[in-house]
This record gives C-alpha cells, sequence and structure tokens, in this order.
C-alpha cells in the first residue's frame, strides 16, 4: 500500500558519497523537500544520516572504494487508498546504494521532441522519468533513436534538456543552458551558475548546428563531453571543459578527479 507504488506519490535524488560526503547535500535536500511539498508531504529531517549509514554499509560488504552512487526516494508512505488521502501519512524513505563505476562509453545524442508539456520541473518526480520511459522505449521501437544514442530533448524548437542530465552548449566562446522552467535545476548546474562559468539563455535547435562543444551535467557524472549531435562530432577536451571542471576542484564531495 505504498503510495510511491500505487500512485507514484513520490520524489528522489541521486547523488554520489565520495570520502564520505556528498557535494551540495544541501540543494538536495532542499529540493526534494520542494517535491514532496506539492504532495503535501513534510521531507524527514534523517536522511544525510541515512545515506551516508548507506553509504558506509556498503562500503564494509562489498570493500568498495570510497565512492558510492546513492538513489534516496522518498514516497507518500503506507495509506489508504484514493489519490487524495486524508489519513495522516508518514513518509517511507528508500536508499539503494551501489559501488560506482566510471562510465567508458561516449555519449551520442539525437534530438527528440518531448510532447508532455504541463507542470514546472522544479524537483525529480518519480511520475516525470515513467513518461520518459516510454516516450525513450517508443523512439527505440520506431527508429527515431538508435541503440547508442541517448535522447536530447527539445520543444517549441529550443533545447530542452538530455534525458538524465542538464545540458551545457558552447557556442561562440560561451557556455549557454537552456532558461525554461521545463528543464529541471540541477544542482551541478546550479554550481556552475554560481561559479559564472555557465550562463541561462534560450537555446534554439539552430545552435545544434553551429555549437563547437556539448556537456551534460548532473550529480552522477559531474560534467561529461557529449561525442556527437545528431550525427555531428564535436570537440571532447580543451580548455573550454577546463574551466567547468575548474569549479570543482577540492569540493567536498568531489572525486579528486573528474573524467570529462
Amino acid at each position: 500500500m505504498d503510495r510511491g507504488l500505487l500512485y507514484a506519490e513520490a520524489c528522489f535524488e541521486t547523488v554520489r558519497v565520495v570520502r564520505g560526503a556528498i557535494f551540495r547535500w544541501s540543494v538536495h535536500e532542499a529540493r526534494l523537500s520542494r517535491g514532496l511539498a506539492q504532495f503535501g508531504l513534510i521531507c524527514p529531517d534523517d536522511l544525510l544520516s541515512r545515506c551516508l549509514q548507506a553509504a558506509g554499509d556498503l562500503q564494509a560488504a562489498k570493500k568498495t572504494n570510497d565512492d558510492v552512487l546513492l538513489r534516496l526516494t522518498v514516497s507518500g508512505g503506507h495509506a489508504s487508498r484514493g489519490l487524495l488521502s486524508e489519513n495522516s501519512r508518514q513518509p517511507q524513505v528508500h536508499v539503494q546504494a551501489w559501488p560506482y563505476r566510471q562510465p567508458v562509453q561516449a555519449i551520442h545524442l539525437r534530438s527528440l521532441p518531448w510532447p508532455f508539456g504541463g507542470m514546472a520541473r522544479n524537483a525529480k518526480f518519480t511520475a516525470d522519468y515513467a513518461a520518459t520511459i516510454r516516450l525513450l522505449h517508443q523512439a527505440r521501437h520506431s527508429g527515431l533513436l538508435g541503440e547508442d544514442e541517448q535522447a536530447l530533448f527539445t520543444g517549441d524548437g529550443e533545447v530542452l534538456a538530455m534525458e538524465t542530465a542538464n545540458i551545457l552548449l558552447h557556442v561562440h566562446g560561451r557556455w549557454l543552458s537552456p532558461d525554461t522552467d521545463a528543464v529541471l535545476p540541477g544542482v551541478i548546474r546550479g554550481a556552475l551558475l554560481d561559479a559564472g562559468r555557465i550562463e541561462l539563455a534560450s537555446c534554439p535547435l539552430d545552435w545544434l548546428a553551429v555549437c563547437d562543444a556539448l556537456a551534460i551535467c548532473n550529480s552522477v557524472c559531474f560534467v561529461r563531453a557529449v561525442a556527437s549531435v545528431n550525427g555531428r562530432r564535436l570537440a571532447t577536451n580543451g580548455a573550454c571543459f577546463d574551466e567547468l571542471l575548474a569549479v570543482f576542484a577540492g569540493e567536498t564531495g568531489v572525486p579528486e578527479s573528474l573524467c570529462i
């Protein structure tokens, strides 16, 4: 009877625990709290300790290195049936942990229209990803998306986001990221904005043909270069990437070396 299972009444955060710390944990917690509030739920106050405990337990059991990937999900918990429950709800916390593995496959993006309009994406709602999975399955089944490609979602003639990350476009010497409430306010993107390394802007689809580099950013990879978009090869190293990585050097919860 967990309402996360019955009605997708749940939000989540994905983070890395590096040397016992999470980069910008308070920002993750604030975003999670924002999302849960839209269900009328109060965010539990012991989440950080539970996350660090899960990471420590995994390291002890698996003898892994000090870099753990965590998925934290908070649902409406067990309550009566019905889309709007009048009963008092106690949020249920689920923490999953895996040893972090550096991805080795290059990122190849293919633009794909995002057909699901609606409310702003100001938190990571479980239900949003169900729509994403449906769209990706249909796109691959119909040949719109190759098996080695990932989706770059677009809408109203503009670039929005990669399927699991924010997108950054390097155009005329500047790193730009789409300025729209249809894009999740990413924690890593926020750090790059705070440091003045990227700017928010409307990003028309035409820029995919003129940008000299693309990067994705999220709290799993931090920053990664995109090898190609719509079959067009892009630069995957150089000074423009170094300026992004420099933002995270020496920060708590960040690996000693980031692979672009």
